[in-house]
């Protein structure tokens, strides 16, 4: 992300004035469809951001109930039951703490993240809590903007400069802990069914993968590693794809939500599981219980981590001390892996 880029460097290229560029950024119909829409593009190609504020956490009155903002980022596709899930706790959490709570939330494109930025400006809050996906440029600026915000599930960004905590659950040992328990029962062809390459949970899938098919002395084979978009729809559709190529494979480990895709998948051509195939998932979804038979899941404890996050504003308010905390998950064996 470019730090030098001023509205004035956007007007020139787009030979516009600087107010036009700035009402652009605001959404403002004072502005042409076909000209807010060349000044967006631009904007995006130059890395603009414009950061809000940048210091210090704001410091409340230790007898005022907390404001907290909860901003939850991904697009439609993105967005999981598990983000939705973890949203709803966080609530509930701050509401039994007697806190204000107001949500936010943005899509993957660079005009929903403008928007966003200018809805931060208007509404102050004593804490921010930032859960789901923001490309890396987008999240830098929300961490530049809210100083000392929280990340929730998502462990930032390594040697960046900025203020923030973040509470997480510990993808690699749980995903680790499955691993054992599926390569301890007997399979050997694991297929691993991951969401995108770039993500922090995908790389702890695929490093505990790796790890533990080398303790067991199994060669990988990257044609057994996967990629979807989290989504039922979009794992039937990558898995379907595998299938073609007729690999021999006696497990798929992947998440609860892309799980009901592989089970669609299977069950359509006559695959028994876990007679032929163990299924394994991770976040324990409640569909998982509800499926035949019932999925394998690594159970995130989302209770538990909303009340880490938030003890932490209450008990920060005058003194701020950045926090670095991952959960251990714990496995829950069902009937798919048996």
């Amino acid at each position: 992300m470019k730090k030098n880029i001023s509205i004035n460097d956007i007007a020139t290229a787009c030979n516009v004035s600087a107010m036009t560029v700035s009402r652009a950024l605001r959404e403002s119909s004072k502005v042409r469809q076909a000209t807010r829409d060349l000044i967006l593009a631009k904007a995006e190609e130059l890395g603009y951001f414009k950061v809000s504020r940048l210091g210090r956490p704001e410091v409340r009155k230790s007898t005022d109930p907390a404001k907290v903002r909860l901003i939850l980022g991904g697009s439609g596709s993105t967005v999981s039951i598990f983000h939705s899930r973890l949203v709803n706790t966080i609530q509930r959490t701050l509401i039994k703490h007697n806190c204000e709570c107001v949500l936010f939330s943005s899509d993957a494109s660079y005009q929903s993240f403008l928007i966003l930025l200018e809805a931060l400006k208007r509404q102050s809050a004593d804490a921010t809590i930032i859960i789901g996906d923001f490309p890396e440029g987008q999240l830098k600026t929300l961490l530049m903007t809210c100083p000392g915000a929280i990340l929730l599930d998502n462990p930032g960004i390594e040697e960046f400069d900025a203020t923030f905590s973040s509470f997480n659950f510990d993808n690699f040992a749980g995903c680790s802990d499955m691993l054992e328990h599926l390569l301890a029962s007997g399979r050997r062809k694991i297929v691993l069914l991951n969401g995108s390459k770039e993500h922090f949970f995908s790389q702890a899938m695929e490093k505990a993968y790796r790890q533990k098919l080398a303790q067991y002395h199994i060669k990988v084979n990257k044609e057994m590693i996967l990629n979807a978009d989290f989504t039922a729809p979009g794992a039937a559709e990558v898995m379907q794809k595998f299938m073609q190529k007729n690999i021999e494979f006696d497990a798929v480990f992947s998440n609860d939500e892309m799980a009901l895709g592989v089970y669609r998948t299977l069950l359509s051509c006559n695959i028994s599981i876990p007679q032929q195939v163990a299924l394994a998932g991770c976040d324990n979804l409640p569909l998982g219980q509800m499926l035949y038979p019932a999925l394998s899941t690594v159970d995130l404890d989302y209770g538990l981590l909303a009340d880490h996050a938030i003890k932490f504003i209450l008990e920060n308010h005058e003194v701020f001390a950045p926090q670095r905390i991952l959960i251990k998950p714990k496995l829950l064996i069902r009937e798919s892996t048996l």
